[in-house]
Order: structure tokens, then sequence, then C-alpha cells
């Protein structure tokens, strides 16, 4: 929120109405989406989740979108944020200069900035252009194109990811970029060269390497090399972080795969360049990889963004691949994401196993299990975590041990999706420990059964915080609407579609509901940023009210189309009440 509110700073509320306003939302969304006329709306394939049966509608009344089946809603700021995976600056930029809407202009230092990052982009693009012609071109980029052909990647492949070749010369790209009349400082500045330790002047960075640009938002943010000619401990070598990349907030191939993942649902993380551009060639266009260090939550925001609801994480089998594993395992819990482990088999890289087993089921050519199958039935994260810690305990392990064990995987089996799940998690550590399942389940819960007082007296109970009268009719029924939004997610199509969040009469209210409306909202952290601790304890108290009363979704949804209806009739009486007030009506004179 506080991130949003800066990114607002500089742009009037009234410049983003009157962008909204002029948009034409149809119109943009028909660029990417094939809509028909559908009564008043439109509607066609969601665009962020893969479907059959259109439930995707786009309602020009109301400026907005909304899809029934995945939960995604907004304007047309949202859709290309969400869609080009642009940020809020970028999405209204665009969008304006579209509608012809002239936005306040960004803050001197930022533009400044931005054109410095510009300039460094565009150095990278000559640099990749240069290394591009070595590899077709030159007599010395022979080594990479047999390389290349030795790990069955295609030319066409390999002219798509803009691989290139890096001499083993040492300022064969420093001189080429000397000649175009570049910036030394800006090719030092992009990570492409470093000064000579001796004397003036500059020496490439790449040097008898396979290039891999890595690109980001369009451009090309940084590269990686693959040693190929000769001498060096690091077998791969990666850009040094710079204005315009930061590794640990980008991710390779992300670019080629956020369609895929949007239609799909699903990304997979491996680990090397390779092995992402591998699966791509083989038709498996969800993967990206981490550029040379370990997974972070930004990447997994990165893919959660693009729309991947799902992860799967494709590593070696070797101790190395496993820690990556269950890194990115800890990771994809601790944020409540569904995760896979993935260990292809008798140590295939993953485009091998794709290769070997096909892409899909093919049972006429007398192979068991494509590889989407195998990425179907793969181990949950949260089972290789609870592996993982149980494996370190070793048989005849004493009492302490036995109860340290316990403690070690108390996090995972609570990370459980299920209630089921976390039973039979529950059994699986009670069998390892040597004990029976309510034993564990009791030392999970933080319980003692064992110590027991003799008499006890009861409690005092708790006092709960004071809830205040809300100031009209009108906001106790926004108060329950939220609740339900917050509670049951089944229910915010129908709350998005009716518009009733805009007509909300509490301000703080028809912000808290307008971000309850998103799919992956996060309960405790919305009410947070509530800064009135009476709205926020009343919001508690009617979300308590809900769950004593148990109701089934279908239920919900009958009482929340009510409350709608309610809500609408309230705001129209107390609006008629309010202009009575203003204009009372002069009583006649008597005659």
């Amino acid at each position: 929120m506080a991130q949003a509110a800066r990114q607002l700073a500089s742009i009037s509320d009234e410049k983003l109405q009157d962008l909204r306003d002029r948009v034409d939302l149809v119109a943009i969304v028909q660029r990417r989406v094939p809509l028909k006329k559908s009564g008043r709306d439109w509607k066609g394939l969601c665009p962020f989740h893969g479907e059959k049966t259109p439930s995707f509608y786009v309602v020009p009344d109301k400026r907005i979108f909304h899809c029934f089946g995945c939960g995604a809603t907004g304007d047309a700021i949202k859709f290309v944020m969400q869609l080009d995976g642009k940020s809020f600056r970028e999405a209204i930029e665009s969008l304006a200069m579209e509608a012809g809407v002239e936005l306040a202009p960004a803050d001197p230092l930022e533009t400044k900035r931005a054109a410095h990052r510009a300039a460094l982009a565009e150095v990278n693009e000559k640099a990749c252009k240069f290394y591009e012609r070595v590899l077709w071109e030159h007599p010395r980029g022979e080594v990479a194109r047999e390389h290349l052909k030795a790990r069955a990647i295609s030319e066409e492949t390999a002219r798509t990811w803009r691989l290139g070749y890096a001499p083993s010369l040492w300022d064969a790209l420093s001189k080429s970029l000397a000649r175009s009349k570049v910036d030394p400082r800006l090719v030092e500045e992009a990570g492409l060269a470093v000064p000579r330790k001796k004397g003036q002047g500059l020496y490439d960075r790449f040097r008898g390497r396979l290039i891999i640009p890595i690109k980001e938002s369009g451009r090309i943010v940084a590269f990686g090399g693959r040693l190929l000619e000769g001498e060096s401990d690091a077998k791969y070598l990666n850009s040094p972080e710079t204005p315009l990349y930061s590794k640990g907030a980008v991710l390779f191939g992300l670019d080629r795969a956020r369609d895929a993942i949007r239609r799909e649902g699903i990304a997979l993380f491996v680990e090397g360049y390779f092995d992402a551009i591998g699966l791509h060639q083989g038709s498996i266009q969800t993967a990206v990889a981490t550029c040379g260090t370990a997974l972070t939550d930004k990447h997994l925001e990165l893919v959660r963004k693009a729309g991947a609801s799902e992860v799967v994480f494709i590593f070696d089998g070797d101790e190395a691949g496993m820690r990556a594993a269950q890194r990115g395992s800890e990771i994809a819990a601790a944020a409540g994401v569904p995760a896979k482990v993935f260990v292809p088999p008798g140590g295939e890289d993953p485009d091998e196993t794709a290769l070997r087993a096909g892409v899909e089921v093919a049972w006429s050519k007398g192979k068991e299990q494509g590889f989407r199958e195998m990425l179907a039935t793969a181990q949950s994260s949260i089972e290789f975590l609870l592996d993982r810690a149980l494996a370190r305990l070793a048989k005849g392990a004493s009492i302490e041990q036995r109860v340290r064990a316990v403690d070690a995987v108390a996090g995972i089996v609570k990370a459980a999706p299920s209630e089921l799940s976390r039973a039979l998690y529950i059994e699986k550590v009670a069998e390892k420990i040597g004990t029976s399942a309510d034993v564990i389940r009791e030392a999970l819960s933080g319980k003692s059964p064992a110590a027991q007082p003799v008499a006890r007296t009861a409690p005092e109970p708790a006092r709960r915080p004071k809830v205040e009268a809300l100031p009209s009719l009108a906001a106790r029924a926004e108060v329950v609407i939220l609740a339900h939004l917050l509670r049951n997610p089944s229910v915010r199509p129908t709350v998005a579609i009716s518009g009733a969040v805009s007509r909300f009469s509490m301000a703080e209210l028809r912000e808290l509901a307008e971000q309850a409306l998103a799919p992956d909202v996060d309960i405790d952290a919305l009410l947070a940023t509530t800064e009135s601790d009476w709205l926020r304890n009343r919001i508690l108290s009617e979300l308590r009210e809900l769950e004593s009363a148990g109701d089934t979704p279908e239920a919900d949804q009958r009482l929340v189309e009510m409350l709608i209806a309610s809500h609408e009739k309230t705001i129209a009486q107390e609006a008629a009440v309010r202009k009575q007030k203003r204009s009372p009506r002069v009583p006649p004179s008597r005659s």
C-alpha cells in the first residue's frame, strides 16, 4: 500500500480518473482477447487462466473486467499491469499515451535515472548484436556452434533466444563498442568490461564464452556466459549487478514464459539457462531459471504476478540440487503457494527427460508417462521438506533427538494445505518417531495432556475489544459485505459485477473492499493496514459472527445478493434524506 501511494504521489486523482474515463477498456482487451457481445457486456476466454468456456466479462458501463473462473478483476490499468507484467507507472503511462491524457511529469531525479538505465540497455543491445555476429558469421564462433549442436539446441532456438559468442580475446567487444563511439564509462557500468589493472582502458568481462542474454520488460539487462575456451574457475559467469539489473529480482526466460504461465497457471523453476531453453524448445514453455543465484521471495512474486497459482522446482538429485529445492519449498510454504519438487530420473537434465518421455502421454509409442504427467505426480514440497527433516533422524535416536525432530517439523506440518494432508503428515511423523499420531498431534498443538492440574478456577472470560457504532445503516451493510468477501472467496464475482463497492459510503471500507476483491488477498495483512482500531474490531467481530453461523457457500451467496440489494436501496434512501434536510419543505401559509 505504501508503494502504491508513492507511485500515485506524482499523479493527481483527477488525472487518474480522467484516464479511466477516456480509455476504451473493450478496445484494450480486444487487442489481446477475442470478445463477443453479451447483452450490454462483452465476454471471452480469460487471458489469466486456461479455460474452454468463456467466463471473462468486460463491463463497459462500470469500466471493469471480471473473470468468474479465476476471480481476476479490475480496470484498464489493472488489466495492462497483469497481462503485460508492467508496473503501475508503466501501465498508466502506456494508457495515457494511447488516450492522449497528459500526466504530471515524473520526479526529475527519477527521470534522469530512467534515462541512464535506457542508455545502459542500449549498450547491452549493441553488445548482444556483436556476440550474435561472432556466433553466426565469424570463424571464432565455430566452437560455440558445435557446442549448441552437441546440446541439441537448434539454430532456430538459438536465434530466437539471441544466443551469441564472446571470442577468446581480451578486448574484442570493448574495441567494437569504442569504434561505435560508445562511452567507455557506460560499457564498464553495464558490466561488459573491467578496468585494466595496469595502464588505461578496459578488457572484456566475457571471453571464450557462449553468451545468453537476460531480458526484462523487453530489453536486455544482463548476460550469462558459459565457458567454452580458455581456463577459468567459473564454468558460468554472470553480469554483475548494475542500475539496470538485480539478479535477485530477475528471472531468466520469464519474458517468454509469461503468456504460458498465465494460460496454464503453473511455473517451472529449473537450475540453469539451458535447462529453461531446452524445455521451451521441447514445448514446455512455462520454464524459468534464476540467474546464477538462490531463489528469493521476489522471484516467487514475479511468477505469481505472471499468473502462476502453483510452482514446480525441477532440480538435480545431488545435494546442491536438493538444497536449492529445500530453499524454494520453504519460500513457497511461507508464501502459501502450492509447490512440488520433481527430480528428473537417472540424472537427466529436464529437457532430456521431456525429449525422451514426450510432452504428453503417448501410449501408442510405448511411453508410459509424458513429461507433464510426471510433473503432475511430483512430490508436494511440504512432503519433500518433511522427508528431508525426518531423514536426519538416525535409527535408534535418543528421546531428546526425537523431541527435537518433532519441533523441527512442527512448522512444516502446520503449513499443510488441508486437514486431511495434515493428518497424514502427522501419521508419517509418528511412524518415524515411534509413537502414536495422537501424541504428535498434542505436541504440535502445544498441549500437554499429562500436566492437568487437580483443580483450576475457571478463567475470566476474555473481554472483546470495544466496538463502536457505525455511522449509518449503509455502513453497517458495508461491513457485513466486506466480512463475506474476506470469509468466502466465491462471493467476490457477485460483489465485483454488482459495482456495490464503488457505492460504499465509507472511504476506508471502500478501499478495503477493493483490495478484498483480489484473488490472493491476505486477510491479516489487509486488516493490518486499517488505521482505525474500532473499525478493525468491528470487522473482526463480524467475521466471528459469520464463522459461528457456519453457513454454506450457497447460503452466503444468497445472503450477499440480498445485502447488495438492501445496501443499494439504503444508499438511495439516505441520499434522499440528506437532500430533504438541505432543502426543507416550506409549510403552506394560512389564508
